[in-house]
């Protein structure tokens, strides 16, 4: 008989090489379908819209803060232009902060309607003005007002609260009271006739809070009382070219199509564009133009009426010089400021009194409110008012939007600063942020509108902590003057940048932070920030305007060709996936420092979440300082690709190691128990005159087969799979199986054995229980019993450490939104390698537990003809298999701790409580398969 019929024959070679084929198969299968799923997910979110971040100061670390438009500039304008030139650039795009603006709100106002119905004599000409959308006359409603027709008291109290995502702040509460009624129609009798007016009803004070504010008057519409003045907001500014930007961006900015069209520098005096406009009116102006607003140069300015009041106010005023320019906007739609406006309305008697909760009237900036331009954004409404006022159709929007000019300013406007602390264990690194000074907010004017003085302990100043610098500027400002030219929809922005690979674009794309922890690090709900009242503290949101760097040079006092330009972001011509193009990208940034400016890849990166502590945040009334906690913020992670996808790959590989090498050397301890069962027939051959070399080889001829069938089906995964790794690994598994088949082929050298066994020995312990018969059976069978310890000892080791792999992928992919994902799409692929891993240890296990099966029929038949009943029977199964596993135990937790603590050390632990319970899962499983 040749050694492949004698291979066949044995069936438990056959079996066992089976089986290590089959799990090498369904392993290099698998391992390269996650592999390959890896490598997709890494190759489709790693290349966000730019390749290289060009400033003339670059941070330290791997972690790129998303405020990269900070106002240090360094960068000039030809060193732009020379980087456009440049044979690898498609796009490069600059972008820089200009300042901080701050805008009154206008005094806010509460409207209870009291509608006095169609009247020809107030109403006039506007109520006819189809064209302007009026309502016909005959189609007015009746009359009709939530005011009573004689005077009643009434108690106003008006707060403002705004709130940090964490806590809210009460600004300021005041109250007025006085009495209030429907107003009615008078008709005098004047010199050329009759004339109607509105006249308040009998009795009727009216309510006053005190200065800035106003009184209340009646009009056609409503009752209007004006309230105390909202606290003044901040705004940031960022400056960017709209034609690179829009390549850039792609449709998504095609909201700078209209900034493509501001006048040139030398054409954007405010005083010459107020007066243009002037002109128009005295010249004339179509309905038609009102409602789309007159163009300018081939914009159409919706809102004109802002540039109007604005300048005409600051014309007066003597804000405008000559040197003031106006500056083209694209003005941010909707705010993140947290700010609520409430007025709480009770009816009281002559003795102040409540006498009816008429109700709280209620309002936030929201996505309605547009910088520079809403008009009273505070404007309340009484409970169960309906606003009339569109009954005279466009006419009666004719003034919308602010009044006052606002205030630019540079002070505490850059990028906060950070310090760098301890790495945690993904490579996630903590930051604290630096503070800065204390901004004071929450303050009225020194005068009012008719230059009375305004008691100023009307209400209590607020500080808020900065966290920013000033910023440079030039020579001395004039004050601009802002030229609204159309919306943007930060969120549509932040959509365009993508997820995984977001970049950050400059000030424009909103990155909030995340309260997780207080201040004594205890974990929290997570709260998102909102940005300040003076848009000075961490936390901020999308920039209130856009503008080109133009407008840049006229709100920071430039003139000449100042190096200003904060950041470069440039794209690749280079196509494909980030691998695909990164040795054209590095190229391109090696030029770029050639110019002797920092460029940093970051084609490849992913955003992170920043863990950053906050001190200094709020202080109390004695003065004393207060940390926030923990805030968590994206940033970016560079070369998170790279990262990402070798520790998986190395994850993966090891997974595919640990599970075929595991699995060959389970085969090893099986073949070497099996082949004690081939002694009687080495025997017969030493008997015939065989010498121990020829029954060595004579065993190992059979070995070679089943090693021959390994080295076939490793070549055949290795061309298949065109993987090095599958090489490697399939070699370290065939040099398992041949040192496995030499060892057991030593197991048949001649022994002389003598029989020692006593017949007459006090120590022997009589036979009385199952457990005893057990220990009794293994101790005689000490190399089978040792065999089989092994075997599931090597079983739980190997669980173990492909248990610590699975729980270590996480923490080996990193902190990145790459790392998650990348995790994610290897996740079900590992479960199933080690899932197979177990599978097929478990298996051989079982199998190498066969070997004396028949021997154990047969003593079992006995003990039953002794009278041992099956309970009995299946307990002695049951200690044989609990005695091995006892001696497997320290082999399997041992094991699978060194292999924890070798290849993934964070979960080590983990790696000897999965060896423990594979081994004691193996004792049950084992006692009702195996018998």
């Amino acid at each position: 008989m040749n050694a492949v019929q004698r291979f066949i024959r044995s069936k438990v070679l056959l079996l066992t090489a089976a089986i290590l084929i089959a799990a090498m198969c369904l392993s290099v299968l698998v391992q390269g379908q996650s592999q390959a799923a890896l490598n997709r997910t890494v190759d489709e979110n790693s290349r966000g819209l730019y390749d290289v971040l060009v400033q003339a100061k670059a941070g330290s670390g791997e972690l790129m803060q998303p405020e990269i438009a900070n106002g240090g500039g360094g960068i000039s304008f030809d060193q732009l232009e020379n980087i456009r030139k440049l044979s690898g650039t498609s796009v490069a795009a600059p972008i820089s902060l200009v300042s901080r603006v701050t805008q009154n709100l206008e005094a806010p106002r509460l409207d209870a309607m009291d509608y006095l119905g169609y009247n020809s004599g107030l109403a006039g000409t506007a109520a006819t003005d189809q064209a302007a959308g009026a309502t016909e006359p005959s189609k007015w409603p009746a009359a009709e007002s939530v005011l009573g027709d004689t005077a009643k008291n009434y108690r106003l109290t008006a707060s403002a609260v705004s709130s940090d995502g964490v806590s809210e702040q009460t600004l300021f509460k005041s109250s007025a009271e006085g009495s209030l009624g429907k107003a009615r129609l008078l008709e005098e009798q004047t010199a050329g006739g009759t004339s109607i007016r509105i006249a308040p009803p009998a009795g009727e004070t009216g309510i006053k809070f005190p200065a800035p504010a106003g009184g209340s008057e009646h009009n056609l519409f409503n009752l209007s009382v004006s309230l105390p003045l909202s606290p003044e907001v901040t705004e940031s500014v960022v400056a960017v070219d709209p034609v690179s930007e829009r390549a850039l961006l792609g449709s998504a900015g095609d909201f700078l199509a209209p900034l493509e069209k501001a006048p040139p520098a030398d054409a954007r005096n405010a005083g010459a564009i107020g007066r243009h406009f002037e002109s128009l009116f005295t010249n004339g102006i179509s309905t038609e133009e009102l409602n789309e607003g007159p163009d300018f140069l081939g914009v159409k300015l919706k809102y004109w009426a802002p540039l109007m009041t604005q300048y005409q106010l600051a014309k007066r005023s003597g804000q405008l010089t000559a040197e003031s320019q106006a500056i083209p906007l694209i003005v941010r739609s909707g705010t993140s400021l947290d700010l609520k406006y409430n007025v709480k309305i009770e009816e009281i008697d002559a003795a102040g009194k409540v006498v009816k909760e008429v109700g709280t009237a209620t309002r936030s900036l929201g996505k309605d409110y547009l910088p520079f331009v809403s008009k009273d954004p505070f404007a309340l409404s009484w409970p169960g008012s309906t606003d009339h006022s569109g009954l005279f159709g466009s006419a009666g929007n004719f003034n919308q939007g602010l009044y006052t000019p606002a205030t630019w300013s540079n002070d505490f406007a850059a990028a906060p600063k950070y310090t760098d602390g301890e790495a945690a264990a993904n490579g996630a690194v903590q930051k604290t942020a630096v503070p800065s000074d204390w901004v004071t907010v929450n303050r009225l004017p020194e005068k009012g509108a008719n230059g009375a003085p305004v008691d100023q302990t009307q209400r209590e100043p607020v500080d808020e902590r900065s966290y920013r610098e000033d910023l440079a500027t030039g020579e001395k400002l004039a004050a601009p003057l802002a030229m609204v030219y159309g919306t943007f929809d930060p969120s549509a922005v932040e959509k365009a940048a993508g997820d995984v690979n977001r970049l950050p674009l400059g000030g424009y794309d909103p990155t909030p932070f995340t309260l997780t922890k207080d201040a004594e690090g205890k974990s929290v709900t997570a709260a998102e920030l909102k940005p300040s009242l003076s848009a000075t503290g961490l936390a901020s949101q999308s920039a209130g305007a856009i503008t080109d760097f133009y407008g840049l040079a006229a709100a920071r006092g430039y003139k000449d060709n100042a190096s200003v330009i904060d950041a470069v972001r440039v794209r690749a011509k280079a196509p494909g996936s980030w691998k695909e193009a990164q040795p054209d990208v590095d190229k391109l940034a090696s030029e770029i420092r050639g110019m002797g400016l920092e460029a940093t890849v970051v084609a490849g990166s992913a955003r992170e979440d920043a863990s950053i502590f906050v001190p200094g945040y709020s202080k109390d009334d004695a003065g004393k300082e207060s940390a926030l906690g923990t805030v968590q913020q994206s940033w970016v992670r560079q070369n998170a690709a790279d990262a990402v996808s070798g520790s998986l790959t190395g994850s993966n590989v090891t997974l595919l190691f640990l599970t075929l090498c595991g699995a060959a050397l389970l085969t090893g301890a099986s073949t070497v128990s099996y082949i004690r069962k081939r002694k009687r027939e080495a025997g017969t051959l030493r008997a015939m005159g065989w010498t121990q070399l020829r029954i060595r080889k004579w065993v190992l001829e059979e070995f070679a087969v089943g090693a021959a069938l390994l080295a076939v089906a490793g070549i055949v995964l290795s061309l298949v799979s065109w993987s090095v790794t599958t090489a490697i690994v399939s070699a370290s598994v065939l040099v398992l199986y041949a040192a496995a088949a030499f060892f057991a082929a030593q197991q048949l050298r001649h022994r002389d054995e003598v029989d020692q066994e006593p017949q007459h020995d006090e120590r022997l312990i009589p036979v009385d229980s199952p457990l005893t018969f057990a220990n009794r059976q293994l101790s005689t069978n000490k190399f089978n019993t040792l065999s089989l310890a092994v075997a599931v000892g090597v079983f739980g080791a190997a669980v173990g450490g492909l248990v610590a792999l699975l729980i270590d992928i996480p923490r080996a992919a990193g902190a990145s939104a790459l790392s998650a994902l990348a995790a994610t799409s290897v996740a079900l692929p590992s479960v199933l390698l080690a899932l197979a891993g177990v599978a097929v240890g478990l298996t051989l296990t079982l199998v190498t537990g066969r070997f004396e099966l028949n021997a154990k029929r047969q003593y079992l038949g006995i003990l039953e003809a002794m009278g041992w009943n099956p309970d009995m029977l299946r307990q002695v199964r049951l200690f044989e298999n609990a005695l091995v596993g006892t001696l497997a135990l320290p082999l399997g937790v041992l094991g699978a701790l060194g292999i924890g603590l070798l290849l993934a050390p964070y979960a080590a632990l983990w790696a000897g409580v999965a060896g423990l319970v594979a081994v004691l899962c193996w004792i049950p499983i084992a006692t009702k398969v195996v018998q």
